[in-house]
């Protein structure tokens, strides 16, 4: 599972960034949205001066890489709505890390992160900050994650074969300075065709799944995305399927509705942190975090997605799409029957 490329042991590179492009995009992170300059090597990460300052950024599958970014930030990550659009904007200095100098999987081992998946336009931001307002360390959307399930092409899916655990292992680690031993690290939808990477990678985090309202939920991401209705069908079967793996590995997932977490956000929340007694005493943070947009200053505000029209037929074909595909029985099963 996590056996990496055999490689001659090749230097850290510190990398200063002269332009970056797609900076508001919410496409993923790739290396090739960075013009950079060498302006050092290591013979590891910890001879960088300001190693623990690097966040997990993207990954070079071609060149069996992680690149990390410089956190350069005022804000902590756990105010920033979606990680990649900052890293991608704000990004002065990479680390370029040889697969063969990542972290070893036993410092992730020792860490209980909590994941929270979905089928995206669901809420699961406005969760992330809700878990922010009560102290937790939360991490919006690293992109670096989502390279584990986006590939460009054939070649660079190939090249990934055999180092996807590991990297999450290593991101997962990476994170430790700036957010503790347990981060709650909330993934684009799109990682939930990865599921089982994340599973063998990480079989003692902690797994939350969210959902919404099927109709609302096509409606919001056609907005959003441009996501055609058969797309959205594909997805969100693909996602019911990640969930059902959840279960199969016995690791016990969260199931959050954006409904429900609207009527009682504090409930939601003590379905997720079990060990938090103190949660009613933090009814104002929460309070003040309901009534902020949880995605201003990203290109997804409710100001921007106002100005913006979604596809009129996309409900009618996604509906079309979904009587053919939808898996009856995991709906069933799973207490999904709201997605029917």
């Amino acid at each position: 599972m996590n056996e990496l490329p055999s490689r001659a042991h090749r230097p850290v590179r510190v990398l200063r960034v002269l332009a970056s492009r797609h900076a508001d995009s919410t496409r993923m992170v790739r290396p090739q949205d960075f013009d950079t300059e060498l302006v050092a090597q290591a013979a590891s990460v910890s001879d960088v001066d300001g190693h623990e300052r690097y966040v997990p950024l993207c990954v070079d599958w071609r060149d069996a890489r992680l690149l990390l970014s410089r956190w350069d930030d005022d804000c902590a990550m756990s105010d920033v709505p979606f990680l990649y659009q900052r890293q991608r904007r704000t990004a002065t200095h990479l680390l370029a890390v040889p697969f063969e100098q990542l972290d070893a999987p036993g410092r992730a081992a020792r860490m209980t992160p909590t994941f929270i998946f979905s089928i995206g336009r669901c809420g699961s931001t406005l969760l992330s900050r809700l878990l922010a307002a009560v102290g937790e360390q939360s991490v919006s959307e690293p992109d670096v994650l989502t390279s584990v399930a986006h590939f460009d092409d054939d070649a660079e899916r190939a090249a990934a074969q055999g180092a996807r655990e590991r990297i999450v292992q290593s991101c997962v680690a990476a994170f430790e300075p700036a957010c503790g031993p347990a981060p709650v690290i909330k993934l684009r939808a799109r990682c939930n065709r990865a599921i089982d990477v994340f599973l063998n990678a990480m079989p003692h985090a902690r797994y939350v799944f969210m959902c919404r309202d099927r109709d609302d939920w096509v409606r919001s991401s056609s907005r959003a995305f441009g996501d055609s209705g058969e797309a959205l069908a594909e997805l969100l079967k693909a996602s019911v399927e990640a969930f059902d793996r959840m279960h199969a590995a016995r690791v016990d997932p969260v199931l959050v509705w954006y409904e429900d977490l609207l009527a009682d956000p504090v409930r939601a929340l003590r379905r997720i942190l079990l060990a938090r007694d103190d949660l009613d005493a933090r009814r104002a943070a929460v309070e003040r975090a309901l009534r902020t947009d949880a995605q201003e200053g990203s290109g997804l505000s409710r100001a921007s997605l106002a100005m913006r029209t979604g596809d009129a037929g996309a409900l009618a074909a996604f509906g079309a799409r979904w009587r053919e595909i939808r898996p009856e029985r995991l709906l069933r099963e799973h207490g999904l029957s709201r997605l029917r």
